[in-house]
Parts: structure tokens; sequence; C-alpha cells
């Protein structure tokens, strides 16, 4: 996983493209929840 942040948030790599987040935090956690629907399918 990688990413950087901007003046409005972080630009975090998902699935071959960037997507903003408020915050780095926010970017850990789609991931997370990403795993998590995984995991239940």
């Amino acid at each position: 996983m990688k990413g950087y942040i901007t003046d409005s948030g972080y630009m975090g790599y998902v699935n071959g493209a960037y997507m903003l987040f408020a915050s780095e935090d926010d970017y850990w956690i789609f991931f997370e929840d990403a795993e998590d629907e995984d995991e239940a399918a």
C-alpha cells in the first residue's frame, strides 16, 4: 500500500488508481474494512 499527504487529505493507492481520503488513518481503515468483507464472503 502506498500514498502521500496532500493539502486536501491523503491520496492512497487503491486498485490501480489514487483515491483521496480525509487522512492516512481513513486509508488504513478502508483496507481493514475491505479485508473484513473478504473474510465474510
